[in-house]
């Protein structure tokens, strides 16, 4: 080999396990704890990125937490290069399931899944979450509704046709009476 020559990186080099110690959002950073095989100490990398699932026309965002477990690929071995891939469950960490469904649980204890099996969509929010959906096209249900609670509108219901705002009723006298059912 030449002095011009690269000199391969050391392939423990290349692929190491570590901890989350610390997370920047923005921007988007972490700093990882793992072991130097050749020192046998614990090392911290400086602030790297970290594996999204997607980060191009259709973007995920989903920060890592401290204590998460990660596998660090650093290419030609240097660690201010490396890269943090997200995901590996453990003892600490376990999945949130065990079945086909998948699930996404959050650290409130808020989840949403969907379970390909029984063809369920779930979404389970923890006591006082709230649930917005903005959809200024509209919003279309197909099948049964129940709900449980009060529903408010601000400014109509329709039923079958006709308007609970603003139906009447004729052959209506004023007095104590009720009127029958809208036809």
């Amino acid at each position: 080999m030449t002095d011009d020559e690269d000199i391969p990186a050391d392939p423990s080099t290349l692929i190491r396990l570590g901890t989350i110690v610390s997370v920047t959002l923005s921007p988007p950073r972490c700093v990882v704890r793992y072991g130097d095989p050749e020192t046998d100490e614990d090392c911290e990398t400086p602030p790297i990125r970290w594996l999204a699932g997607r980060a191009g026309k259709t973007r995920n965002w989903s920060p890592p937490s401290e204590g998460e477990e990660v596998v660090l690929l650093s290419p030609d071995g240097q660690i201010g290069n490396a890269v943090a891939l997200l995901g590996l469950n453990n003892d600490n960490a376990p999945p949130p399931g065990n079945t086909l469904a998948e699930v996404v649980e959050y650290e409130d204890g808020a989840r949403v899944g969907y379970d390909p099996e029984s063809h369920a969509l779930t979404a389970i929010l923890p006591a006082g979450a709230t649930a917005t959906i903005e959809a200024t096209g509209g919003i279309a249900i197909h099948g049964d509704v129940t709900i449980e609670g009060k529903l408010t509108a601000s400014e109509d219901v329709i039923c079958g046709g006709k308007s609970f705002k603003n139906h009447t009723h004729g052959a209506v006298q004023g007095g104590s009476g009720h009127t029958a059912p809208p036809d």
